[in-house]
C-alpha cells in the first residue's frame, strides 16, 4: 500500500506559474509533473496539454518490456505519441506548438516498484528506511532542456544541437547522497528512466528542476537539491495533503531565512505505507 500527494507553486519572479501537475490511482497510482519554458508564451498551457496527453497514455508507459533497448523505444515513442496530440490540440486553440516548450516528468507505481520517464530536467528524491535522502537531479548544457517539442520541427531541433556546445555530454545526471555526489555525462537524446523498488525505501518523489532554483537574497548563493530535498521529505503522516502543507511550510520556514524560490516547483511523493 501506498499514499501518494502533489503540488505545485509558484516563482518568486514569476509573474504565472508555468508549471503543472496531476496525480491519480487509475489505472494505477501516478504522478505526472510538467514545467513550461519562461521564454515560451503560454507555456503554462503547454505544460497542461503535455501533462493530461501523458496521464492518457499512462497504461502504454506501463507495459512490461523484455530489455533496455525496448524500454528507451518506448520511452520515445510515447513522447512523440504526446507531443504530436498536444501539437494537434494547440493548433485547434489557434496557438503557436511554441507553448509545448515544456519538460515532462511521468512517474507510477506498480507491484512496489517507482518507474519514472523523464523529457527534459528535473529532479528525483529518495528516501531510505534509516532516513537518509538520496537525490538525482538531470540538467541540459546551457540550462536548455531537450524539449519534446524539438521532435516537431527538424529546424528548431537542429538549432537546439548546434547551440548546446558538445551534444555528446549535453545531459548531465547528479548523483547526491550524503557521502558525496557523482556525474554522469550523456548525449543530450539520451532516455532518461529510472526504477525505484520500495523494498529499502519509504518514499520518493520527484520534482521539476524549481528544486534547485532556492536561493538566498542576502548571499545570492543556491541551495543543493540535496538539502531542499531533505527538508521536503521530512514530512510526518502522509495524509490528505501532505505534500500540500509540507511544501508550504518549507517555503515558509526558507522565506523567514531570507531564502526563496525563484522559479516555479512542482513536487510529487509516493510514501509506501507503514
Amino acid at each position: 500500500m501506498i499514499a501518494l500527494d502533489s503540488h505545485y507553486t509558484i516563482g518568486r519572479l514569476h509573474l504565472l506559474c508555468q508549471d503543472y501537475v496531476c496525480q491519480g490511482w487509475e489505472p494505477f497510482p501516478y504522478l505526472i509533473l510538467s514545467d513550461g519554458c519562461s521564454a515560451a508564451p503560454d507555456s503554462d498551457l503547454g505544460a497542461r496539454l503535455l501533462a493530461l496527453n501523458a496521464r492518457r497514455l499512462l497504461p502504454w508507459f506501463a507495459q512490461p518490456v523484455t530489455n533496455e533497448e525496448e524500454r528507451v523505444e518506448r520511452h520515445w515513442r510515447l513522447g512523440r505519441r504526446i507531443v504530436r496530440r498536444a501539437a494537434r490540440q494547440a493548433r485547434d486553440l489557434g496557438v503557436s506548438e511554441d507553448v509545448l516548450d515544456a519538460t515532462l516528468l511521468v512517474a507510477w507505481c506498480m507491484e512496489n516498484t517507482v518507474h519514472v520517464h523523464l523529457y527534459g530536467d528535473g529532479c528525483i528524491a529518495a528516501r531510505r528506511a534509516d532516513g537518509g535522502v538520496a537525490v538525482i537531479q538531470v540538467e541540459y548544457a546551457e540550462n536548455a532542456p531537450y524539449y519534446l517539442s524539438y521532435l516537431l520541427d527538424l529546424e528548431r531541433h537542429d538549432l537546439y544541437q548546434s547551440a548546446i556546445g558538445d551534444p555528446s555530454i549535453a545531459q548531465s545526471v547528479h548523483y547526491l547522497n550524503e557521502t558525496g555526489a557523482t556525474l554522469r555525462q550523456e548525449p543530450f537524446s539520451t532516455a532518461t528512466v529510472f526504477s525505484f523498488s520500495l523494498a529499502a525505501l519509504t518514499a520518493v518523489a520527484v520534482a521539476t528542476d524549481g528544486l534547485h532554483s532556492l536561493v538566498s537574497a542576502e548571499t545570492g548563493s543556491r541551495l543543493d537539491a540535496l538539502s531542499v530535498a531533505q527538508e521536503l521529505l521530512g514530512f510526518g503522516e502522509a495524509n490528505d495533503g501532505f505534500i500540500k502543507r509540507r511544501l508550504r511550510q518549507v517555503l515558509i520556514e526558507y522565506g523567514r531565512q531570507g531564502v526563496f524560490n525563484f522559479d516555479d516547483l512542482s513536487l510529487g511523493v509516493f510514501v509506501k505505507a507503514t
